[in-house]
């Protein structure tokens, strides 16, 4: 699956987006996932198509870019110590929300970034499932999660 490479943080200390982004893009470079130019694509195409979620409860952000940066798909999460602002995506009014919690997605193949984004929606609509991701303190509890919700 896509979170193989277990490129997880917890408890991430950001000051704002773009640091909590640049912090998740260089533990998939780290890990020789994405290529140099992943993150200029993630950050820009934050600005241009925001893709922070206001779900319960607590917002969600769900970043991605171009195929043609990945190496190898891979999914990132981090839990948030404190929320940083994104803005809704869809919101032509320039709402920002605290986000939580962001799953980075870095996929190849379009009809499997359709796939997880789709999956990744309805996992946001379960407030017990997004209180459990929060929760995880490490990747074992992460993994044993992924595992019972069938994403691993």
């Amino acid at each position: 699956m896509f979170f193989d490479k277990k490129v997880t943080l917890f408890n991430l200390e950001a000051c704002d987006r773009q640091d909590a982004l640049r912090q998740m893009v260089n533990s998939l470079r780290a890990e020789n996932l994405v290529a140099a130019s992943f993150e200029q694509g993630i950050l820009e195409r934050e600005e241009s198509f925001p893709t922070g979620l206001a779900v319960k409860p607590f917002g969600v952000a769900i970043p991605h870019t171009d195929a043609d940066k990945v190496i190898s798909p891979q999914i990132a999460f981090a839990s948030l110590k404190n929320p940083v602002k994104f803005l809704v995506m869809g919101n032509n009014a320039q709402e920002e929300i605290d986000v939580s919690l962001i799953f980075m997605l870095a996929l190849k193949n379009p009809a499997d970034q359709l796939a997880m984004l789709q999956r990744l929606m309805e996992i946001l609509q379960d407030q017990t499932l997004l209180t459990e991701f929060s929760a995880c303190k490490n990747k074992n509890e992460f993994e044993d999660l992924l595992n019972r919700i069938g994403l691993k």
